[in-house]
């Protein structure tokens, strides 16, 4: 896949995994890919939401301080 993966993306690709493996009927091997391929997701997303929150607590902490948001101290 040559397109950047996005949060977006990735989360509607976990929940399809998700649902895959709620409904069951897979064949073990393929629910162990998927599962696999959910784990990976799963921490791309902690990964995203995680560097959003520090971003935010960066922004919020110059704001506080009268700064600008822009890298200018």
């Amino acid at each position: 896949m040559s397109e950047r993966k996005t949060f977006e993306s990735a989360a509607a690709r976990l929940e399809e995994i998700v649902k895959l493996l709620e409904e069951g009927g897979q064949p073990l091997e393929k629910s162990l890919k998927l599962f696999e391929e959910g784990s990976g997701l799963a921490s791309f997303c902690y990964r995203k939401l995680a560097d959003a929150e520090q971003k935010i607590r960066q922004i919020s902490e110059l704001e506080q301080k009268g700064g600008k948001s822009d890298g200018q101290d």
